[in-house]
């Protein structure tokens, strides 16, 4: 003979789960730049919990916002060198990678002077020859026009 182990088979005092409806009334009520970990209580603008995860990762919900909002290209532009901006005009690489370099180029402008040659030492010493013919070359051709500027 089996044995029944529901310890509360007829269902007393169990979680009603809210509709799909009633999350999104509460989301709607909720400021637009909140994200989904902010109605968790994981997020910068709200440490009490209004949703569970299970419910914020419904299908069918519309938060108003979710995640990092894309810089205008007239900054990327900016944090850009010539050669990036050129290939992106003649669409020789994506936006994307145009926006990783302007990123890349603008951590680098804000470092301090001593950390950029700490870490420029460091990836000199793992090139490899070929990689340094190539760097003594650059070097080369970055004095020659220099010295025509002059």
């Amino acid at each position: 003979m089996k044995k029944n182990y529901i310890r509360n088979a007829e269902g007393n005092n169990q979680w009603k789960l809210r509709s799909n409806h009633e999350i999104q009334k509460i989301i709607n009520k909720y400021p637009d730049h909140w994200t989904k970990k902010d109605f968790r209580g994981e997020g910068k603008n709200n440490s009490k919990k209004i949703l569970t995860k299970s419910e914020t990762e419904r299908e069918g919900l519309v938060f108003k916002y979710s995640g990092k909002a894309k810089q205008p290209l007239k900054e990327v532009y900016k944090h850009s060198t010539q050669e990036s901006i050129q290939e992106f005009e003649q669409k020789l690489i994506s936006e994307e990678i145009f926006r990783d370099r302007a990123r890349v180029k603008k951590q680098r402008d804000l470092m301090p002077i001593e950390e950029k040659k700490i870490n420029n030492r460091e990836r000199y010493r793992n090139f490899t020859k070929k990689q340094k013919e190539a760097k003594r070359i650059s070097n080369e051709n970055y004095r020659k026009k220099k010295l025509d500027r002059k």
